[in-house]
């Protein structure tokens, strides 16, 4: 494996350090066992704009869809300052009713941070984290609050995580920090390499220690 590929990995369990209040707990990773990105040391993530007075909040929500039980979408006043477009955009229908909305937005920005700090250090320990799902909301956040990393989450589209999956794309694929057992089998025969084709009709697509498969 790269080196630094090892380095990123070797950081990953950092993570617990951003994206919650008090505990700051680790978001949970895909089936199969992923690993969380790093933590952002102080003065070293990019700022994304936090809104004056705002403080570390929840994890933040899944991308499939805004939390129930919304307020109603429409002016919000933070706590302290205001909110920017980008911001507003961000936060619109996924304020979860008696929560500051300043809380969710921290929450969105954490998950910029990580990325960003990421991909300086490996990009696709960064692709990979979001396809194994050790990052939440990559794409709702990127889209409203850090659009530079689009790429990033664009590399995700039709990647696999380590597990099972019926009827995989045709295509070819990389893994993404793999480990040295990392191994796979498409309809029951093995393979241990770290690029594959599925071919079309492929019924199953089994992977282990591999973390996480991108197009190419």
């Amino acid at each position: 494996m790269k080196r630094s590929a090892l380095a990123a990995l070797a950081l990953l369990p950092l993570l617990a350090a951003c994206g919650s209040p008090g505990g700051h707990g680790r978001p949970a990773g895909a089936a199969g066992g992923g690993s969380a990105l790093p933590a952002v040391p102080a003065g070293t993530a990019p700022s994304t704009g936090t809104a004056s007075g705002a403080s570390s909040g929840p994890a933040s929500p899944g991308a499939a869809g805004a939390p129930r039980n919304t307020r109603p979408d429409g002016p919000a006043a933070p706590a302290a300052g205001s909110f920017t477009k980008k911001e507003k955009k961000y936060l619109a229908g996924r304020v979860p009713r008696g929560t500051d909305p300043a809380a969710i937005l921290q929450s969105g920005q954490d998950t910029c941070d990580r990325l960003a700090y990421t991909v300086r250090i490996d990009r696709d320990a960064a692709v990979g984290a979001v396809i194994a799902g050790d990052v939440k909301g990559a794409q709702a956040a990127v889209d409203s609050l850090c659009p530079d990393l689009k790429p990033v989450v664009a590399a995700t589209r039709g990647g696999y995580a380590d597990g099972t999956h019926a009827s995989p794309a045709p295509g070819t694929y990389r893994a993404l920090t793999p480990s040295a057992d990392c191994s796979w089998s498409l309809d029951g025969t093995s393979g241990s390499g770290h690029t594959l084709t599925v071919r079309k009709g492929t019924r199953t697509f089994t992977s282990t220690g591999c973390y996480a498969w991108a197009r190419t």
